[in-house]
């Protein structure tokens, strides 16, 4: 996780680094809102989130993300300010969110896990299976992110064909086992989406099909892919017993 803090009282900072340091964040202060867009720019595309302070010298955080937003590929941004009468302004100017301060640690916390949120895409390259996180790629996506992850559910982006499904939030801890820890060319997953259906993928050229089911066939499928995922999570927190090599 990484994350631009944009804050120019230095109390503040330090709290805020703290915090970052505390949560194993990786994180760039800057201390107005030239500084923000001068780091962004540095940084085009990595940012997972930035936490922006409004009222700052030489520019501003309305004026910052304003510019950010016009220019930059879109990462999410959430205004972190004492001044409450902003938030409909920092809202209008671009930013995905607003915290007043001061704030609880815990509703901090929340809100940075609620924006960071991000699609799974998959993807196949010289015999190797990739599953990436991805950053939303505007801010309705953000907010689509946020709705199926409220259900515990996730984006999922085959590269091949840019196929879309919803499924499962911890759909990696089966694909990995499956397609990597057990080496199999075919992997079967539910579309959890609008129209639920039993797809398979082929791994070799990341094709998929799709079989619709019945809502009797898919809640008895839902119970089963559950169960497989947390078992299969359990599994990848082990480590893979050595090779042997005699």
């Amino acid at each position: 996780m990484k994350i631009l803090i944009a804050e120019d009282e230095s109390i503040h900072q330090a709290i805020a680094s703290k915090l970052m340091n505390h949560w194993g964040f990786d994180f760039d202060l800057a201390s107005n809102g030239l500084e923000a867009i001068e780091k962004a720019k540095a940084r085009d595309g990595q940012y997972d989130l930035c936490l922006m302070d409004i009222d700052m010298p030489f520019m501003n955080g309305l004026e910052a993300t304003a510019i950010i937003r016009k220019e930059l590929k879109y990462f999410p941004i959430m205004a972190l300010t004492g001044n409450h009468l902003l938030q409909t302004a920092a809202l209008e100017r671009g930013m995905d969110d607003f915290l007043g301060k001061p704030y609880s640690i815990q509703h901090l916390q929340r809100k940075i896990n609620k924006l960071t949120v991000k699609a799974l895409k998959l993807s196949y390259a010289q015999n190797r299976v990739a599953l990436q996180k991805e950053t939303p790629m505007n801010a309705d996506q953000l907010k689509e992110l946020m709705e199926l992850d409220k259900k515990d559910l996730a984006l999922l982006i085959i590269e091949s064909g840019q196929q879309k499904f919803v499924v499962h939030k911890n759909i990696q801890n089966k694909m990995s086992h499956v397609l990597i820890g057990e080496g199999k060319e075919l992997f079967e997953f539910l579309d959890r989406g609008d129209t639920p259906a039993n797809c398979h993928l082929y791994k070799c050229n990341m094709q998929t099909n799709r079989l619709l089911l019945t809502q009797e066939q898919f809640e008895e499928r839902v119970k089963q892919e559950n169960s497989d995922i947390d078992t299969y999570g359990s599994i990848a927190d082990q480590p893979f017993p050595a090779e042997n090599k005699e």
